[in-house]
């Protein structure tokens, strides 16, 4: 199979609403059901975009436009997540509006859904793909989103096209994780909050093991975190170096009808090591999220928590002694009665570069509290009064409650 030579991209700065997945593609709608009577719609009005890759059909001229940006801003997404240009030789995507005389009054968010996704081949040759939603205003959902990615990325699958030349049923070459995966990564806020929910669920020991998931029923019911883990898997095998490589691997791989399995993802994430190694390296890359800057400069809620978290004493952490007079949970006060230990010197050194890695990317008022902690730190590993430790102490103190109360009042997306 040949696939265009990978050619990367700037995507234009854009923002999707993110809403909450209403089933894991499209329920139980039929994906690759008879295209819609269009016919029998009124007054259509068609609009090609400047590309000439898709063509909005509804009966209102802005509406068309609306879609046309909508779908050129995806593509240019996804070309730029795959690294890689959309092949678009022979074939076309459609995006269908039915106009209110066909689904009857306003339609709400809460009625979005895909009405049909089709492609089947006209009497040229050329590949016609639609993608059929009831209003303009459904596009930012998951849903549609994720059925539009898996349009986009049929045109890497020459062999399903070759299928509908011989009338055969129509082969499922994209897998629901990737598409949805592929949906989900196409904003920075939905990745974070991928990387969060995910993290979260994985402390507390909800995550079902990687290879376990994909092997899972794929008419199994939808459960909450299917979102997050498509997303992060799919994250995990576009992660630089050697993205776009492994994508035009996996393409190949799906083309021929081969589902992505243990061995495959050992050889692409893991070295080619076991395939009881492909979990560690799952965990692994879950856990990195949690040192993860996805918005520099910002101060979400959540490194809030792992700074405050990271202010808290543990013995046997960072040279702390177990039989020390520190109690698990003692906060940085604890430290002064102890200044003199012989252990303080290697916990200032270990604890402050782990205060500087919380501060990496972060706002200015996150960093002057670190600086503010590490001073403390550091006027304790040089062994200064107890009475100058409490007044750095308390400086380090007073700023944190000023961030956090700051925090509690800013929007999470906020410089800080």
């Amino acid at each position: 199979m040949t696939l265009p030579r990978v050619v990367l991209y700037h995507a234009p700065r854009w923002r999707l609403i993110a809403l909450p997945l209403l089933v894991f593609l499209v329920g139980a709608v039929s994906l690759w059901a008879e295209p819609s009577l269009l016919s029998r719609l009124p007054d259509l009005k068609t609009h090609r975009t400047v590309s000439r890759r898709f063509v909005a059909v509804s009966s209102d001229s802005l509406d068309n436009m609306e879609a046309g940006r909508w779908a050129e801003d995806v593509a240019d997404r996804v070309e730029a997540l795959l690294g890689m240009s959309l092949p678009f030789a022979g074939r076309q995507i459609r995006i269908v509006i039915r106009p209110p005389a066909v689904t009857t009054n306003r339609v709400d968010l809460a009625d979005c859904r895909l009405l049909a996704l089709t492609q089947q081949l006209d009497d040229s040759g050329q590949l016609i793909q639609r993608l059929v939603i009831p209003a303009p205003g459904c596009l930012p959902q998951e849903t549609i989103r994720a059925a539009f990615c898996r349009l986009l990325l049929e045109g890497f699958f020459p062999r399903s096209r070759a299928a509908l030349r011989r009338s055969a049923p129509q082969p499922v070459a994209v897998p629901r994780w990737f598409s949805i995966g592929l949906a989900r990564n196409l904003t920075r806020e939905e990745r974070e909050d991928d990387a969060r929910r995910l993290l979260e669920a994985w402390q507390r020991g909800e995550v079902t093991p990687l290879l376990g998931w994909l092997a899972r029923d794929t008419q199994a019911p939808p459960q909450s975190l299917d979102g997050p883990i498509a997303g992060m898997l799919v994250a995990w095998l576009l992660k630089p170096p050697g993205g776009a490589e492994r994508m035009v691997d996996l393409f190949d791989r799906l083309d021929q009808g081969h589902p992505v399995t243990a061995d495959w993802l050992a050889a692409q994430r893991v070295g080619g090591a076991a395939t009881t190694d492909v979990d560690s390296a799952w965990d692994a890359w879950i856990m990195r999220q949690q040192h993860k800057v996805f918005r520099p400069g910002t101060t979400p809620p959540e490194a809030v928590e792992g700074l405050a978290a990271e202010l808290l004493l543990y013995p046997g952490g960072f040279g702390i002694p177990l039989a020390s007079a520190i109690a698990r949970g003692d906060g940085f006060d604890a430290l002064i009665a102890q200044r003199e230990a012989d252990w303080i010197a290697t916990f200032c050194r270990s604890k402050q570069g782990a205060l500087r890695l919380h501060a990496v990317g972060r706002g200015r008022a996150f960093h002057a509290v670190v600086d503010d902690y590490v001073a403390f730190l550091d006027g304790l590993a040089k062994g200064k009064r107890a009475s100058r430790l409490r007044e750095l102490l308390d400086v380090a103190e007073a700023a944190m409650r000023e961030m956090v109360l700051v925090r509690g009042r800013a929007s999470p997306h906020e410089n800080g």
